[in-house]
C-alpha cells in the first residue's frame, strides 16, 4: 500500500487551542493510511510522527487537533529532544498542557545512561508519577544489577529521581532490602546532589551533571584501631561564583573530625580556596598510641589571579599560600586523605608571589615562611623576607650581534635566634656571538660582570665581617651543528666547548665558598667558578617517515684547572635514552675518574604493548665520606621501583607496584590492584602495605597495611570500605 503523507502547520497564537502560546510548532504524520473526521485525525499502519520536540513511531495514532491531545497504540516508541525514549504499548500525550500517560513502559534517559521499566509513567509538566518498577543502567534483558521500587517519581527540571520501597537486585536475586538498617554510600558525579536516608524505604539521587546544592559521595570503612568510619561531605552552592562543604567524620574507635572547605571565584583571572579542618582523639585512643597531640588541626588558603596591575601584552600574576597544622597526624585524619605513606617532610613552607612581565623586563618579588611542626618553636628556622629579581631581557648594544641583560637579586634571610644575612646581587653580562662556515659553526664570546654584597644579621660582636665580592667571567664558546639524512633515519649531532675563567676584582669580609670555609655561612654560600672547559656531545636519531625520535645520548664533561694551571676532570655525566615501538629505556651516570666507580645512575624501562604496561626504575647513589672526602667510604643509597599490569578480557585490569630501599632493606611501599570495569558497574580492590605518618612520642615510624573496596553500581551507587592494620614500629 502507498504511504500516505498528512502534512499541517498551524501558528500557536494565545487564541488558538491547538498548543501554547506565542509558539510555532510543525506537527508531521506518515503513515500507511490517514483520516480526518472534523479535529480528529486517525492515523495507521507504520506510523511515524515529528515535531520539533518529538519522534514517535506507533501502529495507530488519534490526534485531536482542538485540544492537542494524541493517543498511541502498539510498539509505541517516544523519543523527546534527543534526550528520552520512552517504549510502550500504549500511551496519551497532551502537548498543550505537557501531561502524558505512559503503560507499561520502558523509560531511558540517555543523559544519565539509565532505564526505568515501569507498569504505568504518568507525566504533568515536568513531573513523572511512576509505579512498579525497576531501575538499572545495564543491559535490559537480565541485567547484573537492578533496584526494584513500588513508586517513584522524576522531575525532568531538577533531574532528581525519588524511589520508594527499593530493593537492590543482583540478576534476579534480592540482595539488599532498603528498609534493612544499613550504612549506604550513594555516589553521583562531582558537586551533584545525591543523598539516601537509611531505615527508610526511599532513596533520592541526581541525574545531574551541573553543579548544585546537597550531600555528595562518602568515604565508608572500617579499620582495626579506628574502628568503623563514616564522613559525609555536605554541599553548598548558594550563588555561581562561590561554594562551600561541611565534612563531619566519625571514627567509633578512635574519635570524630569536622573540617570545611570554600572556594571563591572573585574574577575571570582568579580564585581563593580554603580549607581548615579539627579531629579530636579518644583519650585511651590517644594513650595507647603515645601520640604526640589529643586534638590535631591544621589550615591552608590558596589565593591566585593574573591581570591584577597588567593590560595589553604585558602580564602580571599574584599567588598566595598560606598553612598551619600542629602535626602530621592531622593530614591522616583529613577527609579522602591520601597520606598512606611516610611523611618525611615536617617544614611547612607559606608563600606569596608576584611578577610583572613585559617584552624588555620582568620583575618578581616572593615573601617565604618556613614552620617546623616537629620543633615547640620557629625561632631558629631561617625566613626569607623578601626576595626580589629583576631582569632585563637580552637586546643589542650598537650592533645585532653584540647583546647585554642585567640580573638584580635582593634576599633578606633571617631568624630570631641565628644568623641571618641581605644579600644584594649585580649581574651584567655582554655577549657577542658570530657565525661561520655557512652557519655550521658558531662562535660566542660572554663577559660577565658580578657584584656580590651580604650584610650579616644577629651578628653577635661583629664576629662575621660583612662580604663584598666583585669578579668578572670570560667565556668563549664554539658549537658545531650537524644533520645526515639517510635513506630513513635522519642523525644529527651537536658539539659544544665552553671556557669560562673568573677573576676576582675585589674580595671584602667573610664569604663562604670564597674566602671562608666557616659552617655557620654555608646557608650563604657563593660558588667561586674556577677556571674549567665544559665540553658537550649530543647526537639523536630520528625516524624520517614520521620524524619520531629513536635515540637520544648526551656527554658532558668538565676539565678544571687549578690556580697552578693543573688540570682534572670533573665527573662524567652521560645520558642514554632508546625509543622503542612498545616503550622507552633510559640511563643516566655520574663517573668519578678520581676513584675510578659510578657515583650515581638512574636507569628506567617503560613499556606498553596493547594491554599491558610496566615501569621498572632502579637507582643508586654515594655520598662522600665527610672524613675521607672518597665516595667509596661514604654511604650507598640503593632504591629500585616498579609497576605492572594487564588488561585482561576486555574489562579485567591487573597490577602490582612496589618500592623497595635495597640499601636499607626496607620495603617503602607494595600494592596489588585489581579492577573490574564494565558498562553498568565496576569493582576495584587493592591491598597496599606502606609506611604511615604519625605524631607520635617516641619519634617512632609505623608501617600499615591496607585493604581498599569499591563497588560501583553506575551511576547511582558506589560502595567503598579501607581495612588497616598496623604492623608495628620500625
Amino acid at each position: 500500500m502507498i504511504k500516505k503523507l498528512f502534512f499541517f502547520a498551524v501558528c500557536l497564537q494565545s487564541f488558538n487551542s491547538i498548543a501554547m502560546a506565542k509558539e510555532e510548532q510543525t506537527l508531521q504524520i506518515i503513515a500507511n493510511k490517514v483520516d480526518q473526521n472534523g479535529s480528529i485525525i486517525t492515523a495507521v499502519g507504520d506510523l511515524l510522527i515529528f515535531s520539533p520536540n518529538y519522534f514517535i513511531t506507533a501502529q495507530k495514532a488519534v490526534y485531536d487537533q482542538n485540544n492537542s491531545t494524541m493517543n498511541l497504540y502498539g510498539n509505541v516508541n517516544i523519543s523527546k529532544e534527543s534526550k528520552t525514549i520512552s517504549l510502550s504499548n500504549y500511551a496519551f500525550l497532551d502537548m498543550k498542557n505537557e501531561i502524558s500517560s505512559v503503560t507499561p513502559v520502558l523509560f531511558i534517559d540517555k543523559s544519565a545512561n539509565i532505564w526505568i521499566n515501569a507498569k504505568t509513567i504518568d507525566k504533568k509538566n515536568d513531573l513523572s508519577v511512576i509505579k512498579d518498577a525497576t531501575l538499572s543502567s545495564c543491559d535490559c534483558i537480565d541485567p547484573t544489577w537492578s533496584i526494584g521500587f513500588s513508586s517513584g517519581d522524576f522531575n525532568a527540571t531538577n533531574k532528581w529521581i525519588n524511589t520508594y520501597n527499593n530493593t537492590l537486585y543482583i540478576y534476579d536475586i534480592p540482595a539488599w532490602y532498603f528498609l534493612v538498617p544499613a550504612i549506604p554510600y550513594v555516589s553521583a558525579p562531582t558537586l551533584i546532589a545525591s543523598y539516601m536516608l537509611v531505615n527508610l524505604p526511599y532513596m533520592g539521587f541526581s541525574t545531574d551533571k551541573t553543579r548544585r546544592t546537597g550531600l555528595l559521595k562518602p568515604q565508608i570503612g572500617y579499620e582495626k584501631n579506628s574502628g568503623f568510619f563514616y564522613a559525609q561531605p555536605i554541599y553548598y552552592a548558594p550563588a555561581l561564583d562561590v561554594d562551600f562543604e561541611y565534612i563531619p567524620q566519625i571514627r567509633t574507635s578512635r574519635g570524630n573530625g569536622h573540617e570545611l572547605k570554600g572556594r571563591y571565584v572573585d574574577s575571570a583571572y582568579s580564585k581563593l580556596e580554603f580549607d581548615a579542618g579539627i579531629f579530636n582523639e579518644k583519650k585511651n585512643y590517644y594513650e595507647e598510641h603515645k601520640l604526640i597531640n589529643q586534638k590535631h588541626y591544621g589550615w591552608n588558603l590558596k589565593y591566585n589571579r593574573s591581570k591584577l596591575f597588567s593590560n595589553g601584552d604585558h602580564s602580571d600574576g599574584f599567588y598566595g599560600y598560606f598553612q598551619d597544622m600542629n602535626d602530621v597526624d592531622y593530614l591522616s585524619t583529613k577527609y579522602k586523605s591520601n597520606n598512606d605513606t611516610l611523611y618525611t617532610n615536617k617544614i611547612l613552607e607559606s608563600k606569596i608571589k608576584y611578577f610583572y612581565n613585559t617584552q624588555s623586563y620582568n620583575v618578581n618579588s616572593e615573601v617565604l615562611h618556613y614552620n617546623d611542626i616537629s620543633k615547640n618553636n620557629n625561632d631558629d628556622v631561617m625566613q626569607v623576607t623578601p626576595s626580589l629579581n629583576l631582569h632585563k631581557y637580552s637586546d643589542s648594544l650598537f650592533i645585532n650581534n653584540f647583546r647585554n641583560n642585567i640580573d638584580l637579586k635582593y634576599k633578606k634571610q633571617h631568624r630570631i635566634t641565628g644568623l641571618g644575612a641581605q644579600t644584594t646581587d649585580i649581574t651584567i653580562p655582554l655577549s657577542y656571538s658570530q657565525s661561520f662556515l655557512n652557519d655550521y659553526l658558531l662562535f660566542s664570546y660572554e663577559k660577565n660582570f658580578s657584584l656580590n654584597k651580604i650584610d650579616y644579621l644577629n651578628n653577635d660582636n661583629n664576629q662575621y665581617k660583612n662580604g663584598t665580592l666583585l669578579a668578572s667571567r670570560d667565556s668563549i664558546s664554539l658549537e658545531m651543528d650537524l644533520l645526515k639524512s639517510y635513506e630513513t633515519i635522519i642523525h644529527t649531532i651537536n658539539f659544544n666547548a665552553k671556557y669560562s675563567k673568573q677573576q676576582d676584582i675585589k674580595v671584602e669580609g667573610d664569604i663562604y665558598g670564597i674566602n671562608s670555609q666557616d659552617s655557620n655561612l654555608s646557608i650563604f654560600a657563593y660558588s667561586n667558578d674556577i677556571e674549567n672547559i665544559n665540553l658537550t656531545f649530543n647526537q639523536s636519531l630520528f625516524n624520517k617517515n614520521n620524524k619520531s625520535t629513536l635515540l637520544n645520548h648526551k656527554i658532558n664533561q668538565k676539565i678544571i684547572y687549578d690556580p697552578n694551571g693543573a688540570s682534572s676532570l670533573d665527573s662524567l655525566e652521560n645520558e642514554l635514552t632508546l625509543y622503542f615501538p612498545y616503550g622507552s629505556g633510559s640511563n643516566r651516570f655520574l663517573y668519578n675518574h678520581d676513584e675510578k666507580m659510578i657515583i650515581k645512575s638512574t636507569s628506567k624501562v617503560n613499556l606498553s604493548k596493547d594491554d599491558f604496561f610496566g615501569e621498572l626504575d632502579y637507582s643508586y647513589s654515594f655520598d662522600q665520606d665527610p672524613t675521607t672526602k672518597l665516595y667509596r667510604d661514604g654511604k650507598r643509597y640503593e632504591t629500585i621501583s616498579g609497576n605492572i599490569g594487564t588488561k585482561v578480557l576486555k574489562y579485567y585490569t591487573m597490577s602490582y607496584k612496589e618500592q623497595y630501599d635495597i640499601a636499607n632493606h626496607i620495603s617503602k611501599l607494595k600494592e596489588y590492584k585489581l579492577g573490574i570495569d564494565k558498562k553498568c558497574w565496576a569493582l576495584d580492590l587493592s591491598f597496599q602495605d606502606s609506611l604511615m605518618a604519625t605524631a607520635t612520642t617516641d619519634r617512632q615510624v609505623n608501617r600499615q597495611s591496607a585493604i581498599y573496596a569499591t563497588i560501583t553500581l553506575k551511576p547511582i551507587i558506589s560502595f567503598k570500605q579501607k581495612y588497616t592494620k598496623n604492623e608495628g614500629e620500625l
